[in-house]
């Protein structure tokens, strides 16, 4: 009897290691859906679209008791970026700001009723050069009389003072918290203005008259609306030729580092000096950027630190959450660098007499690399010293001189860096979409099939050299066969490609009519004229075949 066929579907294990290509395959207003259903803590009832389905169909969203959650494949979507503008060089916040207002409270140099003047100064407002002097005045004003308001600081008819309980209290909060009580919230209110503020210094490069879209999309997810004014006014965001950015914080903030699911690190203020890892540096002024690559983990692993060691130091160096396709990435990286070793070694080569005393001294134990055969030992070239004197102590005190040529081996430094403590409100950072609408385009006019055109659509195939991803297809002559995959596709939710003899193809989930017809993408089909089929990843869009304008990536 013919042993039934196993369908290896080796499409699956290609996936493993391109799960960068289906986050490629999420345009803009994907990953800002994305984002606005992970950031929101409700359902938001202007998700109800088109795009939700098509987010849920492809397996980025998960529907559970009606309510939207983003499944673990869309989380590596998700981001701050483009929900709230384009990645945008920012200005640093003034963080010092509230403290030397309250500095200037706790010298008891305010007269009641007449200190106003003091804030009018040039000695203040040259303080912060990077904050227009009215805006410098009106906030310090809005502060001072909300500390007068809150308690933290007392008016007694002559002159204003702190109340240090108070003031402390006030101090201990983020700084998010702390602008939220000034602008006037209390208990829960004060929680979502100081969302509110969070994501609104996340805003970035967008168009001062589209301003209000962006500002009522922040009030959407954290319950409160910013106004432009109170954001500009505390210098949360800046304004360049009518383009609107937010401050991000500076060095002297524990919020200092990102790493992105790009590879990069965006650290500020940072030099040389201060980044750990074997990273590549990418630009170095207020802000520096490096670039985890393959290069400068595999000298990380020669310094033996091990995957799980590189993505804790990470974790602990942002102040954001880790990209999670970068864990999978490293350790694809580690197994790399263990599949072939280059290591430079002395070797000592003894009579078998001796090299069974060699081989069972404990102290000599740890300076053996390797052994080829009985007899010929690979010693590690570094520690040569100490495993000649231990070899000496055994009684082998007629040790030659190390023959052929000698090595400078180079210095590997191995940076530390200290750990972030950033406790205030923590966002998903931006990723970048590295795959143009020009690359695509010329991806497509050089497509020799059906499937390679679906699979640069959905961001699988981004490079003209890469090599179409080893799908198995069924032949169309095994009907049995083509019609038993159809089945498991429709019982497990999976996404099936049909390809006809004339070369046109379709792509959906197949739902099960009568005899051979299917329902594949709202259109009856005779499954058994299909001359070949195949199952494909979720993450493949059904209109990859017929791209739209709105497809566009």
């Amino acid at each position: 009897m013919q042993n039934e066929r196993v369908l290896p579907f080796g499409f699956r294990e290609k996936l493993q290691y391109s799960e960068e290509k289906a986050l490629q395959a999420l345009d803009d207003s994907d990953a800002a859906l994305l984002s606005a259903i992970h950031l929101s803590s409700d359902s938001l009832s202007f998700l109800s679209c088109e795009r939700t389905s098509s987010l849920l169909d492809r397996g980025f969203l998960i529907k559970e008791d009606g309510r939207l959650r983003v499944s673990a494949a869309g989380m590596k979507g998700v981001s701050t970026f483009p929900l709230l503008g384009k990645k945008a060089r920012r200005r640093l916040y003034p963080e010092a700001f509230i403290p030397f207002v309250l500095s200037v409270v706790a010298s008891r140099n305010l007269q009641s009723g007449r200190w106003q003047r003091n804030l009018s100064s040039d000695f203040f407002t040259s303080l912060f050069p990077s904050i227009e002097k009215g805006k410098a005045i009106t906030a310090a004003e809005r502060t001072i009389e909300a500390m007068i308001r809150l308690g933290i600081a007392i008016d007694d008819g002559e002159c204003i003072s702190i109340s240090r309980p108070a003031a402390q209290s006030f101090m201990a909060l983020s700084e998010e918290e702390r602008i939220a009580m000034i602008i006037g919230g209390e208990g829960a209110e004060r929680k979502k203005i100081a969302l509110a503020i969070a994501l609104s210094q996340r805003l970035s490069g967008i168009e001062k008259e589209n301003a209000d879209e962006y500002l009522d999309r922040i009030g959407r997810i954290a319950g409160y609306r910013p106004s432009l004014e109170d954001l500009e006014t505390f210098s949360l965001i800046d304004e360049d030729n009518g383009i609107l950015t937010g401050r991000k914080r500076g060095s002297s903030m524990p919020l200092d580092a990102a790493v992105s699911s790009d590879f990069s690190i965006t650290y500020s203020g940072a030099s040389p000096e201060d980044i750990y890892l074997y990273a590549t540096p990418v630009r170095a002024d207020s802000t520096t950027e490096w670039k985890l690559t393959k290069a400068s983990m595999k000298t990380a692993f020669s310094l033996g630190i091990t995957p799980d060691e590189a993505a804790g130091k990470l974790e602990a160096l942002s102040s954001f959450p880790l990209p999670e396709s970068l864990r999978p990435r490293i350790s694809l990286w580690y197994r790399s660098f263990l599949s072939v070793r280059a290591q430079r070694a002395l070797i000592l080569q003894a009579d078998e007499r001796n090299a069974r005393i060699i081989d069972a001294l404990p102290t000599l134990r740890m300076h053996i690399i390797g052994k080829i055969g009985e007899t010929i030992f690979l010693m590690d070239d570094s520690t040569e010293g100490l495993w000649r004197r231990a070899l000496e102590n055994a009684g082998f005190d007629m040790l030659g001189p190390t023959e052929g040529p000698a090595f400078e081996k180079a210095q590997e430094r191995r940076i530390q860096i200290a750990p972030s403590d950033f406790r205030g409100i923590t966002l998903p950072e931006e990723r970048e979409i590295p795959f143009s609408v020009q690359g695509r385009n010329e991806l497509l006019a050089a497509s020799d099939s059906p499937l390679r055109t679906a699979l640069i659509n959905s961001g699988f195939i981004t490079d003209r050299e890469e090599e179409t991803p080893s799908v198995d297809m069924v032949n169309g002559l095994y009907y049995q066969e083509k019609m038993r995959l159809i089945a498991a596709a429709e019982h497990d939710g999976q996404k099936i490609y049909l390809e006809s003899l004339d070369g046109s193809a379709i792509i959906g989930h197949p739902r099960h009519l009568e005899e051979s017809f299917i329902s594949l993408s709202g259109i009856r089909i005779d499954a058994a004229k299909a001359w070949k089929a195949a199952i494909l990843p979720p993450s493949v869009k059904d209109s990859a075949l017929r791209p739209s304008d709105s497809d566009s990536q």
